[in-house]
C-alpha cells in the first residue's frame, strides 16, 4: 500500500512539472533590431498549434499565421503558409525550451532565417 501511494504522489508531481508552452509570447525577431511579434501556442499533448502575428512590409501591418507542430524534450517544432503573401510561402520555428522558461530559436523562410526570443505573459486574473 505506502509502494501504491508513493508512486502515486510521484506521477502527480512529475505531470505537474512536465513543461508546456501553452500561453501567448512575446517573440522578438533579431535582425537589424528587434522586431516585437505576437506567438500564442496551445499545447495538446505533444502537439502544439496556434497563431504568430508576423509584420508585413507595410509599417504597422500584421499578417496572422495559423501554425502546427510539437513540443517534446523542451524543443519546440512548428510551421504555418503565409496565405496573404505574392507567393504563399511556409515558415519554419524552431526553439528549445529554456531553464528559465523563455524560448531560443530560429525562425526560417525560403532564402533566409532570423534568431529569436520570446517569453510567455503572465495571465491576467
Amino acid at each position: 500500500m505506502k509502494f501504491a501511494v508513493a508512486s502515486l504522489a510521484f506521477a502527480l508531481f512529475a505531470a505537474a512539472e512536465t513543461p508546456t508552452v501553452t500561453g501567448t509570447w512575446n517573440m522578438g525577431l533579431q535582425g537589424d533590431h528587434v522586431i516585437p511579434t505576437a506567438l500564442v501556442l496551445k499545447q495538446t499533448g505533444k502537439s502544439v498549434t496556434g497563431t504568430i502575428a508576423l509584420p508585413t512590409q507595410r509599417i504597422g501591418e500584421r499578417v496572422e499565421v495559423e501554425l502546427k507542430g510539437e513540443f517534446v524534450d523542451r524543443a519546440l517544432t512548428l510551421s504555418g503558409t503565409v496565405e496573404h503573401a505574392a507567393e504563399p510561402t511556409t515558415i519554419e520555428i524552431t526553439g528549445t525550451l529554456q531553464d528559465d522558461g523563455s524560448i531560443e530559436g530560429r525562425l526560417q523562410m525560403p532564402g533566409h532565417g532570423v534568431p529569436y526570443t520570446a517569453e510567455r505573459l503572465k495571465e491576467r486574473k
